[in-house]
């Protein structure tokens, strides 16, 4: 039907946006193309640069089958919004279309008819009209001024609409691709709420224990959309304005793609409470330098207020048994490979679990070229009690065979820094991206775990030490993550660390059927994505960049990316476009 060609419409070209302009007591995302016809060129542009003829001829398929369909009837160069409507009853689309032909042979009305809605009823010729698919609740239509506007809901179609465009004219205004917004009052909080309280009993009715699924991990599953929702209610109730925007230039000389946030609470609420914990003490690894031309390097001072903390403890709880059932399940592992395994996963968990004390989740990682066809990758992780870990090294050589662990680690500035050797087996893989090389360390503190590899990896760690060891800067940075990234290179280091495949016996529990099951598709989805990225990103400098940072109450962010990129985005969609057309 035209409800779905639509989102599909709106996916292709990149809408990522929630809100409402002038909705208070029910929360609303609001998602406007300014131009139809801009957005149909923009994806032309991006499958174009698609590195083989095959996909690149799926534009022609995509726009023959699915986007002259689903344009239909409709002025391609006006804007179209789409809002998605947080109702105490249910979740619901508006929209507002802007109509060339209703009721021509080519029209809007026949496109509707040959959506699926079987039923298409004229209330007021040429002005209002009802249509619905058989057993369905239906949509009302009125046609003002060239425009549709639509809804499941018959009061939320206005009887004298205000000019479509004047409507949109604030997120008009901003000259963007693509456009969301989210908009509320304090007055309206309390409605939002319970609205909000009603339709998230609908959401978790959904969550049903499904077919040989055991009961931890239904109550895993469960629980993770509980934590999900209490964030979109805090987002979706207590937000006073959330903007998204993504730009794609295509013209001049670095053609790019640029996301952008911009997030607002309202005074006084939980979410803005959350917000001032952010960019109030230094990072850790305030001092530690990162390299200017990386592979890829970031840093994360993020704060973590009670309800995420709460969150992450009931999750690492909630998370033991299952993740034991999974190892219980696995073939081609010992009886104490699989107890040594549980042991150091626990050993993790209670790590995780004391660093929700510490309210923050600071770290850094910086992967670079220091020679030609040489890397090395330094990281760490704040922790309550990094100490901790070195019981889990000790347990590395019972979980895997091969490993060897240095008995006498090497001391640094308070940093115990332990020598791993790599198995055999794995050798070859580890060297794709760590030429030359076949160990790896890992440095342990009372504050921090660090990790490092690569050509003078040592050195790199304990030049990041002593930066860390520095005198903290006076004011904390208000950029609270931070990161850039080549992405053709991270994937060859994802090779590189892809965990060794496990020697596979036929299964025998349903539990070790599901495990197998879900390797073999996740490794072919690996596969598939990882040679289409080489394919696309292949002889250009890959670059994705981007930063969030606090502004007194608000938090902005942007995401950029450049052609290279832009290449590898239009490749997937064109992969995408070929698989769904077959």
């Amino acid at each position: 039907m035209i409800v779905r060609k639509l989102m599909l419409f709106v996916v292709c070209s990149l809408v990522v946006a929630v809100g409402s302009a002038n909705a208070q007591s029910e929360a609303r995302i609001r998602g406007l193309l300014p131009k139809i016809d801009h957005a149909e060129d923009d994806l032309k542009w991006l499958i174009d640069l698609s590195p083989t003829a095959d996909l690149k001829k799926q534009w022609k398929n995509l726009k023959e089958n699915v986007l002259d369909a689903l344009t239909q009837g409709m002025h391609l160069d006006k804007p179209v919004e789409i809002d998605l409507v947080f109702r105490k009853d249910e979740l619901s689309y508006e929209y507002r279309i802007p109509v060339k032909d209703l009721e021509g042979r080519d029209g809007l009305l026949a496109n509707l008819k040959a959506s699926g809605f079987t039923k298409v009823n004229e209330v007021t010729k040429g002005v209002y009209y009802e249509f619905s698919e058989k057993g369905k609740k239906p949509y009302y239509l009125r046609l003002d001024r060239d425009y549709a506007w639509i809804s499941q809901f018959k009061a939320a179609v206005p009887s004298n609409p205000p000019l479509a465009t004047q409507d949109m004219g604030e997120l008009l205004n901003l000259k963007k691709d693509v456009v969301g917004e989210l908009k509320n009052t304090a007055e309206g909080m309390d409605p939002r709420r319970e609205n909000f309280k009603e339709l998230r009993k609908q959401f978790e009715s959904v969550v049903k224990q499904r077919r040989n699924e055991n009961e931890n991990s239904f109550e895993l599953r469960k629980l993770s959309l509980i934590q999900q929702l209490n964030e979109a209610e805090r987002f979706l109730v207590e937000s006073e304005k959330l903007l998204v925007t993504w730009t794609t230039a295509t013209d001049g000389a670095n053609p790019h793609g640029r996301g952008e946030l911009s997030f607002t609470p309202l005074p006084g609420t939980d979410l803005q409470k959350s917000l001032e914990e952010f960019a109030v003490k230094p990072s850790y690894f305030a001092n530690v330098e990162l390299h200017p031309n990386p592979i890829f390097t970031g840093k994360m001072n993020f704060a973590v207020d009670s309800t995420r903390a709460k969150h992450s403890k009931e999750f690492y709880k909630a998370a033991r048994p299952v993740i034991e059932s999974e190892i219980d399940a696995r073939s081609g592992e010992t009886a104490e490979q699989k107890a040594a395994t549980k042991k150091a996963m626990n050993i993790f968990l209670d790590m995780l679990d004391a660093g929700t004390e510490l309210h923050v989740l600071d770290a850094f990682i910086d992967g670079h070229t220091p020679a030609p066809e040489k890397n090395v990758l330094i990281c760490g992780i704040r922790a309550a009690d990094g100490k901790v870990a070195d019981e889990i090294l000790k347990l590395l050589p019972e979980m895997k065979a091969g490993w060897q662990v240095d008995k006498t680690p090497e001391e640094h500035a308070g940093v115990s820094i332990h020598k791993l050797t790599v198995p055999p087996a794995r050798t070859e893989q580890f060297k794709k991206f760590f030429a030359g090389e076949s160990v790896m360390y890992v440095g342990t503190s009372k504050d921090a775990v660090w990790g490092a590899a690569g050509l003078d990896a040592v050195k790199h760690l304990k030049d990041a030490i002593d930066q860390a060891a520095k005198p903290a800067p006076e004011k904390a940075d208000p950029v609270v993550v931070n990161y850039q990234v080549h992405v053709a290179k991270v994937s060859k280091f994802l090779d590189a660390i892809k965990p060794e495949p496990a020697k596979e016996e036929p299964p025998k529990t349903k539990d070790q059927e599901r495990i197998q099951k879900d390797k073999e598709r996740a490794q072919k989805a690996i596969e598939k994505y990882h040679d289409l990225a080489q394919k696309a990103m292949a002889g250009c400098d890959s670059l994705m960049h981007g930063e969030l940072k606090r502004n007194g109450n608000t938090m902005d962010g942007f995401l950029e990316v450049n052609e290279c990129v832009l290449k590898y985005i239009g490749t997937m969609m064109a992969n995408g476009v070929k698989e769904t057309m077959q």
